[in-house]
């Protein structure tokens, strides 16, 4: 076996053409304040590494990189390094560290404006890069066949050693090979096109170089192991949500997409792929819509969109492909199974020290749950008259049968049973009057045609309700089935309003949280995935936080909201500090299970979903003639003086 040679290892790292010379100069405990309290990737350790100055290395060095440098378990044979993420760089200037404030005063102007040149030299002797980094508890092994290999765990690296910077090569093959194998997708170039190219954006490195790196992500793992997105207002938090959405509905065939909308922003967002005939999508909007101009009133559009014409014309388009639904709430409340169930749970804490009343009640509760089995209903969905005439036969039978007497509340409810089927028969009017779908209506179009399905309702208590019984009736029907694919993504966009936490609210809020905190917890085993957007990570059940894999994090100017996805994802606080820094478009991802290496952070750019939207007004807002909208009647005015 021959030791492996320079020219193998320069295949991995990069010294930008001999400017950069890198030493590893101290490695210290990081401090933590309590033993329980993770506080990231790598919060055991804080590096510091020293860079040999060079004009152009500032220019050239940034955030985000990863270095190299060899640790105790390297071999001449097996060569090992302990990998570090930069967290921060700064230059240092000898003479600059000798200034002191009771100098005198001209004396240390002139020693600044000295100073100045010397940036533009390469005078070593003088000045010096410092670099903070962090490890990211990961080693890279290379082997006598000179194939990178990455192995989980934290080697102490030797002191003093030199630090590498991976090359665009290396970090494309760490972090998407394993990725685009899976997706068995294969380019030799990248684009931002959705349509052509999955990846979600680039990653933040060697930006002066082209083409830049992307960066991809497993939507399966994704999906099936939620996600999540948490900037402040004007992050392009929304932005991100649709480009991501995007690509899943394009390049994943396997997965439908729920989105619920109480800002109804996202049928502009999305109009590329809602005008698109050959993706079957529904818009589900509160209050039906009669014509193309009620639908573009209802929809919320950036204030530099409110004026197009474009806008409007690709809005007629989606009208005229009959994607336009509105959501049926009956006037007549008709209960559905778990109604029944709880009701008569509620008269059987009722009837404690009764047995003849206990048995009545199990009697009749038996009848109901066979019923529910022998027609494959969830407690969910709402009963019929089949149900209802069977439940008044067993529930009259059975206070007979157990002596009930009839000045009891059991007794009133059993012997009117009957009076629900005026209920349903009221309920069938309404909906053959208005149409419309109601929660069974969406439950089917989800499952049966629908791949994305854009719920744009902006009553907090309409859509929560919704939330609840769709959330519900799709894991009680997945359990019993079985069934994994297709994946449904419930999309909850503001989600503080779906997903509160619980110490704060009540009624409906906390019931909601629940429902959507059981969905994420069981629903990764049955095909159901959540994804979860908010400004105020702060204010969401934490019980629900925890069950996401893969987290994107964009600017959070609240130290307690940085501090809670520190310890929720486990992401260094120095590394999330990082995005106080950021523009739109720039995030932090990390993933347990949808990137080439678990929970490592990366810097990435996002492509931006309005070069998308901007593409489909030109393509599908030339097409299409608005209709005349109809004359309004004359009237007659009376003028009083």
């Amino acid at each position: 076996m021959k030791q492996i040679g320079e020219k193998v290892t320069k295949k991995y790292f990069t010294d930008f053409d001999g400017r950069f010379h890198a030493r590893l100069a101290t490695l210290t405990p990081a401090y933590q304040p309590t033993a329980h309290e993770l506080t990231g990737t790598s919060a055991r350790y804080e590096c510091r590494v020293k860079v040999e100055y060079h004009k152009d290395i500032m220019g050239m060095i940034e955030e985000g990189m990863l270095l190299a440098v060899r640790n105790f378990k390297s071999t001449a044979i097996n060569q090992r390094y302990s990998l570090m993420v930069i967290s921060r760089i700064w230059p240092d200037h000898y003479g600059l560290k000798g200034l002191n404030d009771s100098s005198y005063y001209p004396m240390q102007f002139e020693i600044i404006q000295q100073s100045v040149n010397d940036w533009n030299t390469s005078d070593k002797s003088t000045m010096m890069v410092q670099i903070s980094a962090i490890p990211i508890n990961y080693d890279l092994l290379i082997g006598e066949d000179g194939d990178p290999r990455y192995e989980k765990g934290f080697t102490y690296p030797v002191i003093a050693e030199e630090a590498h910077i991976l090359n665009r090569d290396m970090i494309s093959h760490m972090y998407n090979q394993r990725t685009l194998t899976k997706l068995g997708f294969k380019s030799d170039t990248t684009t931002s096109d959705a349509r052509k190219d999955p990846r979600i954006g680039t990653i933040q490195m060697f930006e002066s170089m082209e083409p830049r790196i992307p960066i991809y992500v497993d939507f399966e793992s994704m999906v099936r192991y939620h996600f999540g997105i948490f900037a402040f207002t004007g992050a392009g938090k929304s932005n991100m949500l649709a480009n991501i959405l995007r690509r899943l509905i394009l390049h994943d065939p396997e997965v439908k997409v729920v989105i619920f909308d109480i800002s109804s922003e996202y049928p502009f967002l999305l109009m590329d792929l809602l005008a698109d005939e050959q993706i079957p999508s529904t818009i589900i909007l509160e209050s039906p819509v009669t014509t193309p101009e009620q639908f573009y009133v209802s929809v919320v559009k950036p204030r530099d969109y409110e004026e197009d014409e474009r806008v409007k014309k690709v809005f007629t388009q989606i009208f005229n492909q009959k994607k336009i639904a509105h959501f049926l709430k009956p006037e007549s409340k008709v209960p559905n199974y778990g109604d029944i169930l709880q009701e008569l749970a509620e008269l059987r804490s009722e009837s404690v020290g009764k047995p003849h009343y206990i048995n009545a009640i199990d009697r009749i509760k038996q009848v109901v749950i066979d019923h529910k089995l022998k027609t494959n209903k969830t407690d969910a969905q709402v009963i019929d008259t089949v149900f209802v005439d069977e439940l008044d036969h067993v529930s009259q039978g059975a206070v007979e049968e157990f002596k009930i007497s009839d000045r009891s509340g059991l007794y009133a409810w059993a012997t009117t049973r009957s009076s629900l089927n005026e209920n349903i028969q009221r309920a069938e009017k309404e909906k053959k009057a208005v149409g419309g779908l109601d929660i069974e209506g969406i439950r089917e179009l989800i499952e049966k045609r629908s791949r994305l399905t854009c719920i744009s309702i902006s009553d907090p208590f309409i859509i929560k309700e919704l939330v609840i019984h769709l959330a519900r009736e799709f894991l009680q029907r997945r359990k019993r089935s079985f069934k994994v694919k297709p994946y449904v993504l419930f999309v909850f966009d503001e989600a503080q309003e779906f997903v509160p936490d619980l110490g704060g609210s009540g009624g409906i809020d906390k019931e909601c949280s629940k429902v959507v905190e059981t969905l994420l917890r069981q629903g990764r085993k049955y095909g159901l995935g959540g994804c979860l957007a908010t400004q105020r990570i702060a204010y969401l059940n934490t019980n629900a936080l925890q069950q996401l894999h893969t987290y994107f994090v964009g600017t959070l100017p609240r130290p307690y909201d940085r501090n809670l996805v520190s310890e929720t994802f486990t992401i260094d606080k120095q590394i999330l500090e990082k995005t106080l820094e950021f523009a739109p478009g720039e995030w932090l991802l990390s993933s347990f299970i949808a990137t080439g290496m678990e929970n490592v952070p990366i810097f990435i750019n996002a492509d931006n979903a309005e070069v998308e939207v901007e593409e489909a007004l030109d393509t599908f807002g030339k097409e299409t003639k608005i209709p005349a909208p109809p004359a309004a009647p004359t009237q007659k005015v009376l003028l009083t003086g």
